[in-house]
C-alpha cells in the first residue's frame, strides 16, 4: 500500500516534470490524494470515469489536464476516458 508521503513526493517528480511551480504543487498533490480514496473503493472502468470527472474538476479550478492525467498515469496507471 503506498502511503500520503509516497504518493506526495511522486506527484512532486511529475509536477517538476512539467515545470510546475512549487505553490501549485499543493493543489496536484489534493487531486492525487482524492484519487488515491477512490481508487479504494473503485475499479477498473468506473475509476477511469470518476478520474475523468475530477480531472474536469480539478481543471475547473486552474490546474493543467496534461498534468493531472499524467499524475494519474504515473503514480496510480489509470487512463482518464477521452
Amino acid at each position: 500500500m503506498t502511503s500520503h508521503e509516497d504518493i506526495r513526493r511522486m506527484v512532486k517528480v511529475v509536477c517538476i516534470s512539467h515545470g510546475v511551480r512549487v505553490i501549485a504543487m499543493t493543489g496536484y498533490q489534493n487531486f492525487a490524494l482524492q484519487v488515491d480514496k477512490t481508487r479504494k473503493h473503485t475499479r477498473g472502468r468506473d475509476l477511469a470515469l470518476v478520474v475523468g470527472a475530477l480531472v474536469t474538476r480539478y481543471v475547473g479550478l486552474g490546474l493543467e489536464r496534461k498534468v493531472l492525467e499524467d499524475i494519474a498515469f504515473a503514480v496510480f496507471n489509470v487512463g482518464a476516458p477521452a
